[in-house]
């Protein structure tokens, strides 16, 4: 996998367009690459949003950090 920010992915984008245009694929492809790309943006923007939390030091100190827990009904 390589790093991806909003620039990479709206880059993606531009070259899935330029695809559909040559006819290289067909609508429901770019749509479906619409789609994860669209899913990949609300991911970074949650990580965004959880890392300008995360500065804060109160949040951080009373902060439950769900990445590190087990979930309750998966066996340990």
């Amino acid at each position: 996998m390589q790093p991806v920010n909003a620039k990479s992915l709206f880059h993606a984008l531009c070259q899935t367009l330029e695809k559909l245009d040559r006819e290289e694929i067909n609508v429901t492809q770019a749509a479906a690459f619409s789609k994860v790309v669209s899913q990949c943006t609300q991911l970074l923007n949650y990580e965004l949003k959880r890392a300008a939390l995360m500065t804060n030091e109160d949040f951080r100190k009373e902060h439950r950090n769900l990445e590190s827990k087990n979930f309750d009904s998966l066996p340990q």
